[in-house]
């Protein structure tokens, strides 16, 4: 593994013809991001895979954008959805760290927070070739030590939500499409959705339902970096080329 420059990595992937989006600076210091900060802009964000349904989600979102926050080993192993995280990544969606098993953080000592970010950003080196440098925490739930150890490690964000569709605490699709409801009948403010990817009823009630109607009322739905504006930035760090599947890809 090698790291690069920005400037460097930038031309890189240009001549890769891999750029899924011009990159800005990244800015210096760390910080918590609780919501969208551009006017008419809604990000929403997908946690908890890869599983089954992101392909679902995407078809869905169609030219808009998404973010989705990935584990190494939650509900499926990153190594078996391979094809997923990368045609997530091709489509431009933004794609970050959400520890390798979904682990609450501030139950771990720091050799522990360590390890779970080490796993998942080894898994999207060998995948993508790029380090994330976006996080949500599993629960929301974080505290100094795990922001230390995040700033150490390079990340640049870490993302909260100002709404929950409930999906993975068992509400029903119908409860989901009326915080969605809430969120179209405030616009233009900007809004920070939380949902995951690896619930069905989310990519195929709750989407099909919700995505037209954020459209009809104006919002842009964009990926977490675009919806900061002049705050965002590139989210990952450039490391080398993709890799290839061998032995040692594997969550056992």
């Amino acid at each position: 593994m090698f790291s690069l420059s920005f400037t460097t990595a930038f031309a890189l992937l240009a001549s890769l013809g891999s750029i899924v989006a011009s990159p800005t600076p990244r800015q210096n210091g760390f910080q918590v991001i609780n919501n969208c900060q551009v006017s008419g802009d809604v990000a929403l964000t997908f946690d908890d895979g890869p599983f089954a349904y992101e392909g679902d989600v995407a078809s869905v979102l169609g030219n808009q954008k998404g973010t989705f926050f990935l584990n190494g080993n939650n509900y499926e192993c990153i190594y078996n959805q391979i094809d997923q995280v990368r045609a997530l990544h091709a489509a431009q969606h933004t794609l970050g760290s959400h520890t390798w098993s979904h682990a609450d953080l501030t139950k771990l000592d720091e050799a522990g927070i360590n390890e779970e970010l080490r796993k998942v950003e080894e898994a999207f080196i060998r995948i993508l070739g790029l380090k994330p440098l976006y996080f949500r925490p599993p629960y929301g739930s974080y505290n100094d030590l795990v922001l230390k150890v995040l700033a150490q490690r390079g990340y640049k964000k870490l993302f909260l939500w100002t709404e929950d569709t409930g999906d993975a605490n068992g509400e029903s699709a119908g409860y989901s499409q009326g915080v969605l409801d809430g969120v179209i009948g405030d616009y233009p403010n900007p809004h920070l959705v939380l949902s995951h990817s690896t619930i069905q009823s989310t990519a195929t009630q709750v989407l099909p339902y919700a995505v037209p109607r954020l459209e009809g009322a104006g919002y842009r739905l964009v990926s977490v970096d675009t919806c900061l504006g002049g705050n965002g930035e590139w989210p990952y760090e450039y490391i080398g080329e993709p890799g290839t599947p061998d032995g040692s890809w594997t969550c056992y």
